[in-house]
């Protein structure tokens, strides 16, 4: 049995959650998507579409504040948003000022907070906790001890929320984006960056996790990892018990596998306790296409803003267009996903998830991302920042929504007649599996899908399999699998999951996912 359930990626980890499906399905606990060519490694006449994200029409969701308010030119997001006991809680960075050049460069930007009900209509409450402009008026973060903004820059606020931590103080995690010279001053020139833990019960108030002593300034010996010519922070996150922080790194700091120079590259840290981080890291991503520095101007942007789908993660980056032109750059929004949390891929190369909005919108010409997904009934929440990087007054920003089909990122459908069908690795289903839901549209009496079991040698599981395999012939974003027997089989054993395209109007039929409850 170890042996068999030793099969590396192809062994898909199960956390299984507590909550029923109801009117809003659960968090599962196996995740198929479409576009997940690892999980499902095996085709037989389908093709992948992904589906870019709709603007909501009523964007900007938070915009900038007034003149005079610790946001008022630009509500950076790089950072999250996590749905905590029914409220929807941002994490954001407030800019006051456009920046200044960068020889005399200090930072302006701030941690700051928003809530909503709904997700898309956001206040930003008074916290009272930090003051600014000679009061307490405002929602910018508490940090002790507090950061010295000369050197400690929030550029971006990546929230994680634990509440099964056992010490309530840690339940909140924020990795704070600092950097300095040797000396420990700034050099914005050639600055050296690292990250700095930050804790909080409530997610207002923040306690670095280790400080340095009292009246000491932070110097590169303080850094949880060693200091980088540059390391900006593109995600946070937590799988299968590691700490990742994910961001951009450039030569000399990080190469190419072959030693070549490397420009805007993803490199992914880690920790086991989110206190004391490893020295070294990975490439995790690069750039289809990408060659070297000199070599290529479409790079990766900062990623990536990762969603945690338990067995899988899905994430947005900056798709980089270059130019030696300032006019003309742009960066949408690409797509990526990982099955391991270190290793990224594009399931289609500089796919655009979320483009620019033309010229004279409010987010035109550059999108930023953050760690803000959130499934709200039949839809998928994404949020995004703006950057308009072709212009040279450094723009005002605001925080926008954008939608799709609850997990509607991809779809696979039938590319011509005959047989279609996909086989998938073998899945730990696990004794307390309650059964197999999907999420599909243009089914009907004459298009639907056959689902089977499989051992993980692709014999069929009796009672699972042939005639006794489960259809499902109605659109649903979770539409329950009913087995001729009633039940899911139960034993510890690894299942492939095999799904048939039938009927005679097969062709319009779009899956989306399955999920394991």
């Amino acid at each position: 049995m170890r042996a068999a359930l030793r099969i590396g990626v192809a062994m898909i980890l199960v956390v299984l959650s507590a909550r029923a499906w109801g009117a809003e399905p659960s968090t599962e606990a196996i995740t198929i998507f479409a576009f997940d060519n690892v999980t499902i490694p095996f085709t037989q006449n389908l093709y992948l579409t992904m589906v870019p994200a709709t603007k909501y029409p009523d964007n900007p969701v938070l915009a900038h504040g007034p003149e005079g308010s610790p946001d008022a030119w630009r509500a950076q997001f790089y950072g999250s948003i996590i749905k905590v006991d029914g409220k929807y809680r941002m994490w954001y960075c407030a800019d006051d000022e456009p920046s200044p050049p960068v020889e005399i460069r200090t930072s302006h930007m701030r941690p700051a907070y928003a809530e909503s009900a709904d997700g898309i209509h956001w206040t930003k409450p008074k916290l009272g906790l930090v003051e600014y402009k000679g009061n307490k008026e405002n929602n910018l973060l508490q940090f002790s001890p507090q950061p010295h903004f000369e050197i400690t820059e929030p550029l971006s606020s990546f929230v994680l929320y634990e509440p099964s931590d056992p010490n309530p103080s840690h339940r909140y995690k924020m990795p704070l984006y600092g950097r300095f010279d040797d000396a420990g001053d700034v050099d914005y020139k050639h600055p050296k960056s690292t990250i700095y833990p930050y804790f909080s019960a409530d997610g207002l108030r923040w306690q670095l996790a280790t400080p340095p002593p009292k009246g000491a300034a932070y110097t590169e010996k303080d850094a949880p990892i060693p200091a980088r010519e540059i390391f900006e922070i593109g995600g946070f996150y937590k799988f299968r018990g590691l700490y990742y922080v994910a961001g951009q790194e450039l030569w000399d700091d990080i190469w190419m596998p072959d030693g070549k120079e490397a420009g805007r590259v993803m490199v992914t840290h880690w920790s086991s306790d989110f206190v004391h981080w490893s020295h070294d890291h990975a490439l995790s991503f690069v750039r289809y296409g990408y060659r070297s520095l000199k070599e290529n101007l479409n790079e990766a942007h900062e990623p990536a803003a990762v969603w945690n789908r338990n067995t899988v993660l899905v994430a947005t980056f900056g798709l980089w267009q270059g130019s030696k032109s300032v006019d003309e750059r742009r960066m949408p929004l690409g797509f990526l996903i990982s099955n391991d949390g270190i290793h990224f891929r594009e399931p289609q190369p500089d796919f655009e998830f979320l483009s620019p909005g033309a010229d004279g919108q409010w987010d035109q010409r550059g999108l930023i991302h953050g760690q803000g997904f959130e499934n709200v009934g039949d839809q998928t929440y994404v949020y995004y920042g703006t950057w308009d990087l072709s212009s040279a007054g450094d723009p005002k920003g605001s925080v926008g929504l954008s939608t799709l089909r609850r997990d509607g990122f991809g779809y696979l459908s039938v590319r011509r007649g005959g047989e279609a069908m996909l086989t998938t690795l073998p899945l730990a289903f696990g004794r307390d599996a309650k059964g197999i839901r999907v999420n599909a549209t243009g089914l009907g009496r004459e298009a639907r899908l056959r689902l089977e079991l499989l051992d993980q040698l692709g014999k069929g599981v009796p009672g699972y399999s042939g005639a006794k395999g489960a259809v499902v012939d109605h659109d649903s974003v979770a539409e329950q699998v009913r087995w001729s027997n009633g039940q899911m089989p139960i034993g510890p054993e690894p299942y492939r999951l095999r799904i048939h395209f039938e009927g005679t109007d097969k062709s319009s039929i779009r899956f989306y996912a399955a999920y394991v409850e």
